[in-house]
């Protein structure tokens, strides 16, 4: 049981940080998002070349990495949801909280961008972020199946 609460316990500080970095950046004016942007674009710019990344590759993530942003973002929301979940609701319910949570975390945050100056709501924001926290929710599941499955097969030997 204290495993349980301790696990949630950290789950939710979890997703406590990450949302409200998102939202705190979502208040920024235009002006500051954008020079945040900036430095961002430099910094992603010298990991890629670091990693040797492909230049039409580079090139494409670096001309989105406002929305390479929100989609990492909340892959990041979507991997701590589905672990929390995981553990408080089963199944079906579980996947449907978690999924119901990022849509839900994602209109709240583009209706901040309401009351932030040169700052404006846009629907596929909802979308880019609800299917970046799909993708996290999903790899959760899917290495919770791949475990179950290896813990199943018997070792021959």
């Amino acid at each position: 049981m204290k495993n349980k609460r301790l696990h949630i316990t950290i789950s939710l500080v979890l997703i406590g940080l990450t949302v409200g970095f998102i939202w705190i950046n979502s208040a920024l004016s235009g002006a500051d998002s954008s020079q945040l942007s900036g430095w961002a674009r430099e910094l992603a710019a010298k990991i890629l070349a670091a990693v040797r990344c492909p230049e039409e590759i580079a090139v494409f993530l670096l001309e989105h990495i406002r929305k390479v942003a929100h989609a990492v973002e909340y892959a990041v929301i979507g991997l701590e949801l589905a672990i929390l979940w995981s553990d408080v609701g089963k199944g079906f319910q579980g996947l449907w909280n978690a999924l119901s949570t990022v849509l839900a975390i994602a209109v709240f945050d583009e209706t901040i961008q309401l009351f932030a100056t040169s700052r404006g709501p846009q629907i596929t924001d909802v979308l880019l972020d609800t299917a970046g926290g799909t993708v996290g929710i999903l790899t959760v599941y899917l290495i919770a199946i791949i475990c179950r499955c290896i813990k199943k097969k018997p070792v021959s030997g």
